[in-house]
């Protein structure tokens, strides 16, 4: 006797992709869409920020020589390519200067989602600012609400498991912008599927230009899903297949419990992106509470570098893991990626400089020797019970005082966000590091689109033809 079929829930992947679909601009409450317009901001900062890093030129020469059909600009560098050849250009960008935004518990964010997006501009004759507030949020919020669920941050990454679900949110935003049918887009999803898994942290381990390149493929490879879907290729879909949950689905990768009814609880009127913290620091986002908490610890207590004995960290299992091992690496860093995964350079370097940033990794930062001697005098040790991001400063000072300074939050997350003043002057700290020589006009004419980006017309014009030489 055949065995009786029970009754299936419908994946969220299908439930996913019909609000992204439905979902219009005036749908969007205003807070959804001034906190779009700021995570635009911060990302597009981080962008011109890093695009003359290490890595980046070669990526793009990669693209340059590859030629094809010319779609996109690829900004600073000057050119039309291909969109997924510009998506690919444009990805190391915004991940070299490790200063993108990320959720607490989701990850990585808009540095995934942008690079797809700007580059997906070059497929529409013109596409408008509420287009293109509209296709980022969706994303956003596809992105974030799968790892979530998935828990990238509490159970993957201690796991030495990134999660692979960047992906499912770049493509949502790119076949927003396409406009996609429904079924196109979880034909899309569903090619997505067939092409991630759990990025272990191989990427982060030791550290290497992977860490930026990741987001080269990413944004590529969602605008080929979408553009293959919209040609009729297909990949699982509908509300009994296993993308997302189910034993075949994203989720099985995981060795824990899972929370697949986050992907959908609330959704359209709950809005998940809104909790997307953005870093105030080029460096993995697990040293951000430490840099508050040593500067803020002598800014209170008035005492220097010079003056300090040693500093012990009490810090959460993913600080511990993602910035404090291998110690023979975190505590020994040479080059830019290693020093900015490295917990002991960042507090020394911050305690020395109150504050980090791209100058903090030149060659003439990294071989700083009262950097290097306050690092042998770091140490640090996991707490199990400090929430994710959180830290604790413990202080000895040479005359015998002790201080001791938890962080739980930092600047940019939620609860203490970034003006859109503190955002448009953080993007033109970026401005002298661009690989292109950005003029005062191009500066103000480009923040300028990007605070009023809902009433902007032309995307490209406004935001992408300004940065890049004619």
């Amino acid at each position: 006797m055949a065995e009786p079929v029970s009754a299936r829930e419908p994946d969220p992947m299908s439930v996913l992709c019909k609000m992204v679909v439905d979902t219009k601009y005036d749908d969007l409450p205003d807070n959804v869409i001034n906190y779009a317009k700021k995570c635009v901001l911060d990302t597009m900062a981080v962008i011109v920020g890093g695009s003359a890093m290490e890595s980046v030129a070669e990526v793009v020469d990669f693209v340059k020589d590859k030629g094809g059909k010319p779609e996109s600009i690829i900004p600073f560098y000057g050119g039309r390519v291909p969109a997924a050849e510009a998506a690919f250009a444009i990805g190391p960008m915004a991940r070299a200067m490790d200063l993108g935004d990320a959720h607490s518990e989701g990850g990585h964010c808009s540095e995934y989602i942008l690079p797809a997006l700007l580059a997906a501009t070059g497929l529409k004759d013109k596409v408008s600012g509420r287009e293109f507030i509209t296709a980022l949020v969706v994303g956003q919020e596809m992105l974030v609400r799968i790892g979530v669920a998935f828990g990238v941050v509490s159970k993957a990454i201690p796991a030495n498991q990134i999660g692979g679900h960047y992906i499912f949110g770049c493509i949502a935003s790119v076949g927003k912008l396409l406009g996609l049918s429904r079924q196109e887009l979880e034909n899309a999803e569903g090619i997505g599927r067939g092409m991630t898994q759990p990025h272990d942290v191989a990427m982060l381990a030791p550290p290497s230009h992977m860490v930026r390149v990741h987001h080269s493929f990413i944004a590529q490879d969602a605008i080929n899903a979408c553009l293959l879907a919209r040609r009729g290729i297909t990949g699982p879909r509908g509300e009994l297949t296993d993308v997302l949950a189910g034993p075949k689905g994203y989720l099985a990768f995981a060795h824990w419990t899972t929370k697949p009814e986050l992907m959908t609880r609330g959704l359209g009127e709950e809005w998940e992106m809104l909790n997307i913290g953005m870093k105030p620091n080029p460096a993995c986002g697990c040293t951000h509470t430490s840099i508050e908490g040593i500067t803020e610890q002598m800014k209170e207590h008035d005492f220097e570098a010079g003056d300090i004995a040693d500093i012990g960290l009490d810090v959460s299992p993913v600080i511990w893991s993602a910035v404090c091992l291998p110690k023979e690496e975190r505590w020994n860093p040479r080059t830019v990626a290693e020093c900015q995964f490295s917990l002991p350079y960042i507090v020394a370097t911050a305690a020395f400089d109150k504050d980090v940033f791209l100058d903090s990794y030149t060659p003439e930062a990294r071989a700083r020797q009262d950097v290097r001697e306050l690092m042998t005098r770091i140490s640090a040790r996991k707490d199990s019970g400090l929430p994710s991001f959180a830290v604790r400063v413990n202080t000895t000072l040479k005359d015998g005082r002790q201080f001791s300074t938890e962080c739980i939050y930092c600047k940019g997350q939620p609860s203490k966000p970034f003006t859109e003043a503190e955002l448009v002057a953080r993007f033109k700290k970026c401005v002298p590091y661009s690989a292109y020589k950005l003029s005062d006009a191009a500066v103000g004419s480009v923040t300028g689109a990007l605070i009023d980006l809902e009433n902007v017309e032309d995307v490209t014009g406004s935001l992408l033809a300004p940065l890049t030489p004619q």
